[in-house]
């Protein structure tokens, strides 16, 4: 399933996505701390965002796993040394999903009012504990961002650290 897109290899398709949205989503959730009333007239959209990262960071994870067997299919098991990007791109995963589920609790405790009352009341009505929430979802978005970087790094180093010398030969 998610092996090809448009007769193609879908990972590299599937992974542009993320990397730009992610860094998008991550800047905005820090300018969301800064100023909270931002975050509250974006109503549910931050939410949004960063939900559809998550799918299209799964489209990407699975797409490359589907690329990676091919290719040990075509060239033989272990003909490209990916262990890092794979464990890079699990923790961004990972990570990116955490985030997600931070941000749809900070952004219920705002939004919905049957929330103020009960076990979540505290921080649904109290200020300090809501921004501190906020904070929290800025840092850990920047963690992301962080992973995001390296993973692509190193993903972008398995295809073409070998070729880069070949393209752009020292003079």
């Amino acid at each position: 399933m998610f092996d090809k897109l448009f007769d193609l290899p879908a990972h590299p398709l599937l992974v542009h996505a993320p990397v730009v949205l992610l860094p998008i989503a991550a800047i905005l959730m820090v300018m969301f701390a800064v100023k909270p009333a931002w975050r509250l007239a974006a109503g549910w959209w931050p939410l949004a965002l960063v939900g559809v990262t998550v799918v299209l960071l799964f489209g990407a994870k699975e797409s490359g796993e589907a690329l990676i067997e091919a290719y040990d299919r075509a060239n033989g098991e272990g003909a490209v040394d990916i262990k890092l990007h794979e464990s890079l791109a699990e923790t961004t995963f990972v990570m990116t999903l955490v985030w997600f589920f931070l941000l749809a609790a900070l952004t219920a405790m705002e939004r919905l009012e049957g929330l103020r009352t009960g076990a979540l009341a505290f921080v649904a009505t109290n200020t300090r504990a809501r921004q501190a929430l906020g904070w929290l979802v800025a840092v850990v978005g920047l963690f992301a961002m962080v992973w995001m970087i390296r993973t692509g790094h190193e993903g972008a180093k398995s295809v073409w650290g070998p070729r880069v010398d070949i393209l752009f030969p020292e003079v």
